[in-house]
C-alpha cells in the first residue's frame, strides 16, 4: 500500500465525507458514541475519540454549507470510523524515523490516555481554589463576566450534570434542572448551560475558530477531543453528552480554558494560587517543610530555588509547582525541538533543583539532616498529567544534550531517575498517603526509582506507582470540602421537591 502525505490522506477521507448531509454524520456519530460498552476494555477499542475528530472536521469543512446531500447510513458512518482508523497505517510519517522512541509513543496514547484515567470529583480543583478567594478577587471576577456564573455556582451546577451523566443519562432536559430553580436563578442555570453546550450552527463555529480549522497537520490525529470544551451538543430543549470522559475532561478544564483567553495575566495569578496549594498539601507529610525563602538563605546568591524542600532522614525531597496552559499542541507534539520549547519551563525547574543540590552542600548553611542527606528528589506538580513520568524519559523526548547535567556533583546529589512530574491529583493522593501513614515518602520514591530500572516493571505515569500501592484515592480539603458543600446544597434543592 502506497503511503501518503498526511493531507492527502486528509483529503481522500474530507471528500468521501461530503457525500453525506453532516448533520446526519453527526447524528450517527452521537449514535455511536452512546452505544453501551461491556467493559472498558471494549470501550478503548471503539476509538471514542476518532468519532469525534470526525465531528470536528465536518464542522470544518465549508462545503458542507452549500451542498444538499443524502443522509448517512449506520454503515458508512463506520466506513468513515474505519477510514480514520488506518491512517497510521497509510499516512506516510517522514519524522517518524527522527522521533524520539519515547516522544512517538507519548503522541500515540495521548488520546486513549484521557478515556483510559479515572473519573473523580476532583475536577472542581481550579474552580474551588478560585471559589477560596474574595469575590472581587481578579481571576474570580474575570470568570464571572465571561460565563455569567460565579465559580461556586459553577461548582454546583457541574456536580449535578457530572452526577446525572455517571446514572446512565447521557440526554438531560431543560426540566431535569427545574428543581434547582429554588437554589439558583434560571438566568443563572441558562448560562451554565450555554458554557457547556452547543447548538449545531455554534458548534460548526467553535470549531472553526479553532487554530486547525483551515491546516492540517498530523499530530492533530493524536489530540484529545476539541469538543472537551463543549461536551454537550444543544438540541431543543435539552442538551446530550458526547461522552461522560468528555465531559469530565471538559469539567476538569473548563476554568482554564475560560480564563486563559485573558493571557498571561491569569496565568501569573493562577501559578501563584497554584503555588500556594502545592506548598499547603507539602507541609501535610510528617516532616519538616522549609519554603522558598529558607531556601534562599542556605546556598549562593542569585540562585534559583524550588518551592519548597521536604526533609527526611538521609532523603532530601525538592517540590516544584507549574502550572501552565499545557494546550493540545504541546500534549501532542511530535517534534523533539518544538517538545523542548513548551517544556522550557519544566526544564527551569530540573536546573533550579540542580543548582540548589549542589549549592546547599557547597555552602552547608541548612540544618545538618538537609547538608548530609545522601539522597535528593524532585517532584515536579502540575496543574495538568503531562505524561512525561520522570526526569530520565523527558531527556529521551528532547534533542540530544538538552537536559544534560551542569555538573558531575548534580548528577551524583539528584540524577534524571529520581526526579518526577505529576499532575496535582497524584501529589494530593501522596500527600494525604504520608499524612495518613500509609506510606513513608522516601521508601516510596525509591521503590518507583527501583520499578522504574526496567523496561519489565517501569511505569507510564505517577499514577500507576500510586495504584501499584494501594495508595487510596483522596485529594485535598480544597476538593472535598467544595463538594461536600456543592452536593449539600443540590441535595437540599432536589429534597424540596421531592
Amino acid at each position: 500500500m502506497r503511503r501518503l502525505p498526511f493531507n492527502e490522506a486528509y483529503t481522500e477521507w474530507r471528500n468521501r465525507a461530503r457525500r453525506y448531509d453532516r448533520e446526519s454524520i453527526i447524528n450517527g456519530a452521537i449514535e455511536v458514541l452512546c452505544e453501551p460498552s461491556p467493559d472498558s476494555v471494549t470501550e478503548l477499542r471503539s476509538a471514542p475519540w476518532l468519532t469525534l475528530l470526525m465531528v470536528k472536521w465536518v464542522c470544518q469543512d465549508k462545503y458542507f454549507d452549500r451542498k444538499v446531500s443524502p443522509a448517512i447510513s449506520r454503515a458508512q458512518v463506520d466506513d468513515l470510523r474505519q477510514r480514520l482508523w488506518e491512517f497510521p497505517e497509510r499516512v506516510d510519517r517522514r519524522n517518524r524515523d527522527t522521533m524520539p522512541s519515547r516522544l512517538f509513543m507519548r503522541q500515540v496514547i495521548r488520546p486513549q490516555l484521557g478515556f483510559q484515567r479515572g473519573l473523580t470529583q476532583s475536577f472542581v480543583r481550579e474552580a474551588a481554589l478560585l471559589a477560596q478567594q474574595r469575590e472581587t478577587y481578579r481571576l474570580r471576577e474575570i470568570f464571572k463576566e465571561k460565563t455569567g456564573l460565579d465559580v461556586q455556582e459553577f461548582i454546583d451546577l457541574s456536580l449535578a450534570t457530572f452526577g446525572a451523566i455517571l446514572d446512565g443519562k447521557r440526554a438531560i432536559g431543560d426540566s431535569w434542572f427545574a428543581p434547582l430553580h429554588t437554589v439558583y436563578p434560571a438566568d443563572t442555570i441558562s448560562s451554565f448551560q450555554s458554557s457547556i453546550s452547543r447548538t449545531l450552527p455554534e458548534l460548526v463555529a467553535f470549531c472553526r475558530s479553532l487554530p486547525d480549522a483551515n491546516r492540517k497537520v498530523a499530530s492533530e490525529y493524536f489530540e484529545f477531543p476539541a469538543l472537551t470544551r463543549y461536551p454537550f451538543l444543544r438540541r431543543g430543549d435539552g442538551m446530550i453528552c458526547w461522552h461522560p470522559t468528555v465531559l469530565y475532561r471538559g469539567l476538569e478544564n473548563f476554568v482554564h480554558s475560560v480564563l486563559s483567553e485573558v493571557g498571561q495575566e491569569y496565568m501569573d495569578r493562577f501559578s501563584r494560587l497554584f503555588e500556594r496549594h502545592v506548598v499547603a498539601e507539602a507541609r501535610k507529610a510528617p516532616t519538616r517543610f522549609f519554603d522558598e525563602d529558607a531556601l534562599r538563605g542556605w546556598i549562593a546568591a542569585d540562585t534559583m530555588v524550588p518551592d519548597g524542600l521536604m526533609s527526611f532522614p538521609g532523603c532530601n525531597v525538592f517540590v516544584e509547582s507549574k502550572a501552565g496552559l499545557f494546550d493540545e499542541s504541546m500534549m501532542a507534539v511530535g517534534n523533539s525541538e518544538v517538545f523542548a520549547h513548551k517544556t522550557r519551563e519544566i526544564r527551569k525547574a530540573v536546573r533550579q533543583a540542580w543548582d540548589t543540590s549542589v549549592s546547599l552542600r557547597h555552602e552547608r548553611r541548612a540544618p545538618p539532616n538537609v547538608v548530609g542527606a545522601e539522597t535528593d528528589y524532585l517532584l515536579i506538580v502540575t496543574n495538568k498529567e503531562l505524561a512525561v513520568s520522570r526526569g530520565s524519559v523527558l531527556a529521551s523526548m528532547y534533542p540530544q544534550g538538552t537536559l544534560d547535567y551542569p555538573n558531575s556533583e548534580a548528577e551524583v546529589l539528584l540524577p534524571r531517575n529520581r526526579i518526577y512530574l505529576l499532575a496535582i491529583d497524584d501529589f494530593e493522593r501522596l500527600a494525604n498517603g504520608a499524612s495518613d501513614g500509609q506510606i513513608d515518602v522516601p521508601d516510596f520514591l525509591a521503590s518507583c526509582v527501583d520499578d522504574d530500572r526496567t523496561p519489565e516493571r517501569a511505569l507510564h505515569l505517577f499514577e500507576q506507582h500510586l495504584d501499584r500501592r494501594r495508595v487510596p484515592n483522596r485529594y485535598s480539603q480544597v476538593v472535598e470540602k467544595a463538594v461536600e458543600s456543592g452536593m449539600s446544597r443540590l441535595n437540599g434543592a432536589f429534597r424540596g421537591q421531592a
